[in-house]
């Protein structure tokens, strides 16, 4: 455990030097200086990493000497007179979230991106080149957690998140005081972000929420010092508060906008440079560095936006779709997110049900800033409604509830929220699987009870783990189907999330594990022998079904001709998979990943013209050459529709596993990990079990229902 809080000390202490250094030693309260230190700090570790040369000593060595910045204007805190009532009601919180985040690490996202990603960081000293849906996330505060997991392991990246959730604390009772409320009220507003169960079951483990609240609170704080003390260098300061925003949540980026339109529209024109220069320091890297990778600067997200072979477009609006309500109706969410905690992966408590109320607050100014911030800050969460989301945008209202109610109800409605946000009380209403906090392991956070018996007995899949980790070498290619805890490997998957390479591989394999294979039908299209500049083929009659391509090719003297590497395929949508039709393999295809509409295309286009007298195609759902026509470029550059008479043929259906695994280790991959059942791609699992032969692969390690397999 001292190693634990030694990696804690160094980090915090380490941001608080860069940001005392940023201030010029004169900052006018410590939070303000960690909110700007700290991107600084996570920009020398992105450089360190982008360099490769983010090694343990180097990331000590920079904590080292950003902490030694900090000495000269090192100062005790000033000391927060604290209602008496206010100190019982945080102290046992404080105990519960400290054993907790003390504890080996086992939440859900922890143990996947947040801290399997630094530990792929920590072993390659830089990133990794696999593209992935985490992997282009801005992961500013992951580059902090690398130097605390580098000395302390992961609960200190935990413990680390849990330091920025006590740090909003004093920044919202700062905030709150400088808005007109009592010390007792403002605290008591704190009380209710920090007390509230999803903050706690965030905020002590590995997530980025908390410490994205944080820097939200501050950019807000540092706005209001300005509007109470002009001054362009409370703007820069700002800045690089709500370009952390950014880096360490991809919705933090509206915090950027909402900060930057608030200055503009004071005409604080000299401030709002400053402040997009201080903000660009903390978002640029991310951008560029996803600009680089994939063509999209917004990757994994705006993909319509910025079209790109890396990430479908298609897949990105399922899963948006599916974020913007969890399967929940709009009426069930007030109960689901302040009582249920299963539906929402979370809840923020009951006594919210009186949120309502805060509209009374619009009668103040005050009271406006908090509701305006609060509302823009509800944006995000209308397209993820999770309960973690809706963090940010709580800490407000629950500054605006403080200056609606009375003080007498508003104590009261503190301490009832600190009671039913007490683990042992949570039992008795809310869902017995609700995400939150069920305990104190305090066994666990001292050590006394091993690591490797605590992550057996809570971690559903460690016994997997350890097993498959006996036969993976450090970073070795896997295919995830399944939703590994990857922390615990030595390696990092791809998958399960979407992107384009684990998208057209899990297709392929899901395909090929139907009992029954697909129905082709063959297009065979033939003319007199002419120099052709391209062909194309074109959805004339959509149906509803997305348009796949098996395989197509192109004819001379009625044989195949080869397709060169050096010719050019295009298509719409999804131009970057058009090379699967003709890949030789019936198991991968070209596909719309959507509904087939009028004016699709597919197209080979060699690289000069070539005599070609035929063409065919393999296509499921396409039974008539009305449905998808073939159009052929010539010499004049015009294009002539060569499908009226094409022949129509059913192939003979036949399966597609062996073809599906190649297709998997041309990729580079020889281990896949799956689910063994009925649910997600637990059908491909069962197919491998069934059918080892036929598909050519091994079982090497099973445990309950998840497999590794091994491609042989």
């Amino acid at each position: 455990m001292t190693w634990i809080l030694a990696a804690v000390v160094l980090v915090t202490g380490a941001a608080l030097g860069a940001g005392q250094a940023a201030w010029r030693w004169r900052a006018p309260h410590w939070t303000y200086a960690l909110a700007c230190g700290a991107p600084l700090l996570s920009l020398g570790v992105y450089l360190l990493l982008i360099s490769g040369l983010a090694t343990k000593s180097a990331l000590i060595a920079l904590c080292l000497c950003a902490a030694a910045l900090g000495v000269r204007g090192w100062r005790l805190p000033v000391r927060w007179t604290r209602p008496p009532w206010i100190a019982l009601v945080f102290a046992p919180f404080v105990v519960l979230y400290a054993v907790n985040a003390l504890a080996p690490a086992t939440q859900p996202d922890a143990v996947t991106y947040h801290l399997g990603l630094v530990a792929e960081w920590l072993r390659l000293h830089g990133f990794a080149t696999r593209i992935g849906f985490y992997e282009m996330l801005p992961l500013g505060l992951e580059t902090l957690f690398a130097p605390a997991v580098a000395v302390g392991g992961y609960s200190a990246a935990s413990c680390f998140h849990f330091a920025l959730l006590c740090s909003t604390v004093p920044l919202l009772w700062r905030i709150g005081t400088q808005l007109g409320l009592r010390q007792e009220t403002a605290a008591g507003a704190a009380a209710l972000y920090a007390l509230s169960p999803i903050t706690g079951m965030s905020g002590v483990a590995a997530y980025n929420d908390a410490a994205g609240v944080f820097f939200t609170v501050a950019v807000f704080a540092l706005l209001l010092e300005e509007w109470q003390e002009p001054g362009d260098s409370w703007l820069a300061y700002a800045g690089l508060a709500a370009g952390f925003c950014y880096a360490v949540k991809i919705t933090g980026l509206v915090v950027v906008a909402a900060a930057l339109a608030w200055i503009l529209w004071r005409r604080r024109w000299r401030g709002a440079v400053l402040f997009a220069a201080t903000s660009s320091l903390s978002i640029l890297p991310w951008m560029l560095r996803d600009l680089v990778l994939t063509g999209n600067p917004l990757a994994p997200l705006g993909n319509r936006i910025f079209p790109n072979d890396a990430f479908h477009v298609a897949m990105e609006q399922s899963l948006g779709q599916y974020l913007r309500d969890y399967g929940v109706s709009w009426r069930q969410l007030p109960w689901a997110i302040t009582v249920d905690g299963v539906a929402l992966q979370g809840l923020i408590g009951p006594v919210f049900l009186l949120l309502p109320l805060v509209l009374l607050a619009w009668k103040k100014p005050a009271g406006r800033a908090v509701l305006a911030a609060a509302a823009v800050l509800t944006l995000p969460w209308t397209q993820n409604v999770g309960a973690r989301f809706l963090m940010p945008a709580l800490a407000f209202y629950c500054l605006a509830l403080a200056m609606v109610l009375p003080r007498q109800v508003f104590t009261v409605v503190v301490l009832l929220h600190a009671l039913s946000a007490w683990p042992a009380v949570m039992n008795t209403y809310t869902n017995p699987w609700a995400w939150r906090l069920k305990g104190m392991p305090w066994e666990a956070a001292l050590r006394i009870q091993g690591e490797d018996s605590y992550l057996t007995a809570k971690l559903y899949e460690y016994s997997f783990l350890k097993k498959a980790a006996a036969h993976l070498k450090p970073d070795e290619p896997l295919l995830d189907l399944y939703g590994l805890p990857y922390a615990y490997l030595p390696t990092a998957p791809l998958g399960p999330l979407p992107s384009a390479a684990f998208d057209n591989m899990a297709a392929s394999l899901d395909l090929a594990s139907g009992r029954l294979p697909e129905q082709l039908y063959s297009m065979r299209c033939d003319w007199p022998q002419q120099f052709v500049r391209a062909v194309r083929l074109r959805m004339e009659k959509p149906f509803l079904a997305p348009w796949s391509i098996a395989e197509a090719g192109i004819v001379r003297n009625g044989r195949p001709v080869k397709v060169s590497r050096n010719w050019f395929l295009h298509s719409w949508p999804e131009a970057g998979d058009a090379w699967l039709a003709v890949d030789g393999n019936r198991a991968s295809r070209w596909q719309s990943w959507t509904n087939s509409k009028e004016g699709m295309t597919w197209e080979l286009r060699p690289d000069r013209p070539v005599p070609l007298d035929g063409a065919w195609a393999m296509m499921v759902n396409v039974d008539s050459p009305q449905r998808v026509a073939m159009y052929v470029q010539g010499m004049d550059r015009a294009w002539r529709k060569v499908s009226d008479r094409a022949v129509m043929q059913a192939p003979p259906n036949r399966m597609y596993r062996h073809s599906a695994v190649k297709f998997v280790k041309n990729a580079g991959y020889r281990w896949i990990v799956t689910r063994i059942g009925r649910e997600g791609h637990g059908p491909v699992g069962e197919s491998f079990l069934a059918s080892p032969d036929a598909w050519g692969v091994e079982l090497v390690e099973r445990v309950e229902s998840i497999g590794l397999f091994r491609i042989r």
